[in-house]
């Protein structure tokens, strides 16, 4: 069945949207990812892949009028793009879908061209929207075979939904939009060995992706066209990066418009991998039933997919928090330990305490849990089992209005940044649709990262 049509309805629903014309709550969901997506940017400020981000743009300054959030500095768009990008994405904790970390990837390019062409902040609310909308379409339904074939999906649909929120934001026709989605299939990219190496290609990863939907919309806006069959082709996207004669596109506009796959993006709790959040809150809340019995042995139950996705097996040994944050039995030994799964605690490589529960963890592939929906057993040595199963799944993690604003608050304080500042970053987003262009939210969060 041919889906070059669809693809054309897509890239008309992207041109058009108005956020003046979204539904409120839709609106409201915008505003909360933009919030939470800076408030775990600012939290990233003393990680190392923002350190290294500046290292490698100082090589080569760029001239420009845009902003690194990271110090200030105003360079280049594409230059500045990336670094925001990787301060996005360098503690883990951005907000997630089964597609990926799009916020890391679409916030970074669409705020410095929102900066770059004097936008509204009303004009960036539209942007953000169109980018993580079209981004999670394409994905959706694609990106669990994505994903086995060993790619990593924040980069090979974030760089979807960079580019068409810069694109949006320059006022692209949705002739052109449809070029900058075609065009963008042939920069998606990103492999998930880092994991089992140990080592720190992911937040760069979604830097490339947000600089690349920057050139993507350079070149359209200069007058290339893409393939019309980019995503649907013998040798297009979904067929590269998937599995032979599988409908990926089936749903791409279904309800378009009506239906707003982006709203279904939740937050992180912890700075570790979104399929571990609910062993890391069970266990947490479960050590202090032990009173101070010692652990024979721990299950954690869960979905295939989780269960056996690259790194979450892992038991050792650690020397990167590439391998912390993907592996359960780590997360689960720092959860009963401590209590919680801290950015800190996640590179204490050498806790013998953690290390020594580490292999007491035993991670169980059971078709009956659902996604997200961890049961977990832990057996004392007084011979007591402890139970606790998560059934809300990703419906307790949505990324709400007052989860961001909760999160940020969190972050900042973290980091040592005042609560004063979080709590201007809050109220400049709370009115980000009146402001007539994005300065005042630039400055706020340089102002927090910066401290």
């Amino acid at each position: 069945m041919s889906r070059l049509h669809d693809l054309e309805d897509l890239a008309a629903f992207a041109a058009d949207l108005d956020a003046r014309k979204l539904p409120p709550e839709v609106v409201m969901s915008a505003r909360a990812c933009l919030l939470y997506g800076l408030a775990v940017g600012i939290g990233t400020r003393r990680a190392r892949p923002a350190r290294l981000a500046l290292c490698a743009m100082e090589r080569r300054r760029e001239p420009g009028n845009t902003t690194r959030l990271i110090d200030g500095i105003t360079t280049s768009q594409g230059s500045a793009t990336f670094a925001n990008a990787v301060l996005l994405s360098g503690r883990v904790q951005g907000d997630s879908h089964p597609c990926g970390h799009i916020g890391g990837v679409v916030i970074p390019a669409a705020l410095a061209s929102a900066e770059e062409v004097g936008a509204s902040g009303e004009e960036l609310v539209s942007a953000l929207v169109a980018g993580y909308e079209v981004a999670l379409r394409i994905g959706r339904d694609h990106a669990a075979d994505l994903s086995v074939n060993g790619f990593r999906t924040t980069p090979c649909y974030g760089v979807f939904g960079a580019s068409v929120a810069v694109g949006r934001l320059r006022g692209f026709d949705a002739r052109q939009v449809r070029s900058a989605i075609g065009l963008a299939a042939n920069f998606a990219g990103g492999l998930r060995e880092y994991v089992d190496a140990g080592t720190e290609e992911s937040p760069f990863q979604a830097g490339f992706a947000a600089r690349n939907g920057v050139y993507v919309a350079d070149l359209v806006g200069c007058g290339l066209a893409s393939a019309p069959s980019a995503l649907h082709g013998a040798a297009g996207f979904y067929r590269a990066f998937g599995t032979v004669d599988v409908d990926y596109g089936k749903r791409l506009i279904e309800n378009l418009g009506t239906d707003f796959e982006f709203t279904s993006v939740t937050w992180k709790q912890y700075p570790a991998c979104q399929f571990l959040r609910g062993l890391i809150r069970g266990l947490g809340q479960l050590r202090g039933a032990a009173r101070g019995a010692d652990v024979d042995f721990v299950e954690i139950r869960m979905n295939p997919f989780e269960a056996d996705f690259i790194g979450v097996r892992y038991a050792g040994p650690f020397t990167s928090a590439t391998q912390t944050v993907m592996s359960a039995p780590f997360c689960a030994a720092l959860a009963w330990t401590s209590g919680t799964a801290s950015f800190d605690g996640l590179r204490s490589f050498e806790d013998p305490a953690v290390n020594a529960l580490v292999p007491k963890v035993n991670i169980v592939a059971d078709p009956d849990r659902k996604r997200y929906e961890p049961y977990i057993e832990v057996h004392l040595s007084d011979g007591r089992k402890l139970e606790w199963i998560e059934q809300a799944g990703d419906s307790n993690y949505r990324v709400t209005w007052p989860a961001a604003c909760d999160m940020t608050l969190q972050l900042c304080a973290e980091v040592y940044v005042p609560s004063a500042k979080a709590t201007e970053l809050i109220d400049t987003v709370a009115r980000i649709e009146a402001m007539p262009d994005v300065k005042k939210l630039v400055e706020t969060v340089c102002a927090a990262t910066t401290h």
